[in-house]
């Protein structure tokens, strides 16, 4: 099929792309949740029943909108490509060199939404509930507060407007980064041998797993969600936890009770400025 040709089902796909997003997304969601149970590389977990029914909880909430954002953005590309408007569509580049750039430039775009979640106070706030779980599986991915991902749509869709991104190659890169997502927070552990290698370029579950370190110097690191690449280039990138894998403590010091398990407390804590400790914060 030429390019043309493959614009043309692209366009005729995008009124259904909704639809078999979500479902390829509960697919891999099924598949990675089968994977951790049977090679779990931790049993710590505090009470499933407690954190799945919030973590999933909170994926009802924002699945919808999970979903709306990457086939927001891919449309959007779309009607850029179709209006000429846009950085990329402006110059007659080559379609690979057109592929890369909305590759890399859409990765970067997270990795940077990323770290201002984490340092401007109000989006921290925000994306805290992701961090306040005590344990990290791949209902963890799930565990978005909404207005993250209305945040995230006034980034990407813009995003892909002015810089004209690819719209096949965005709605390719937008189903990888989903899928790995859910990947990066499986609680499996690869072989140290196969994991060094994968993330010189790539964010593997190990390398993921120290960003939900309760210790802020690991907290802050290891932003990439595809690629690893802006970690290093940008210096964010950590190796290896502290007090090791099987020593690293999972959440955040403030919030190590009943709260991080409370669907409801979860959804309004963006609201409370400051959290007062849990009893055994104080103790650490």
């Amino acid at each position: 099929m030429n390019w043309l040709g493959l614009k043309n089902a692209f366009s005729a796909f995008l009124p259904d792309a909704r639809d078999l997003w979500l479902l390829g997304y509960i697919v891999a969601l099924v598949v990675f949740a089968w994977l951790e149970s049977r090679y779990p590389a931790s049993d710590r977990s505090s009470s499933r029943t407690d954190r799945w029914f919030t973590n999933f909880g909170i994926g009802a909430f924002t699945i919808a909108l999970a979903t709306l954002t990457p086939v927001s953005a891919v449309i959007a590309a779309e009607w850029a490509a179709r209006e000429k408007i846009g950085l990329l569509n402006a110059f007659p580049l080559p379609w690979i060199v057109g592929a890369a750039v909305t590759v890399f430039a859409r990765s970067l775009i997270g990795y940077g939404f990323h770290v201002l979640l984490h340092k401007v106070p109000l989006l921290w706030r925000v994306h805290r509930v992701h961090h306040s779980d005590l344990h990290v599986d791949v209902s963890t991915a799930l565990r978005s507060h909404p207005a993250e991902y209305i945040a995230l749509l006034f980034v990407v869709v813009p995003a892909a407007i002015a810089l004209g991104f690819n719209p096949v190659v965005l709605a390719i890169f937008e189903t990888i980064d989903a899928s790995v997502n859910l990947a990066g927070h499986m609680n499996v552990r690869l072989p140290e041998r196969l994991d060094r290698v994968l993330r010189v370029l790539f964010v593997t579950p190990n390398m993921h797993s120290i960003h939900h370190s309760s210790w802020h110097r690991e907290t802050d690191s290891n932003y990439g969600n595809v690629f690893s690449i802006w970690d290093h280039m940008f210096r964010t990138y950590r190796d290896a936890p502290r007090d090791g894998y099987d020593g690293m403590q999972i959440g955040l010091k403030e919030i190590r009770d009943g709260r991080a398990a409370d669907l409801f407390w979860q959804l309004k804590s963006p609201i409370v400025k400051r959290i007062a400790p849990s009893n055994e914060s104080k103790a650490l």
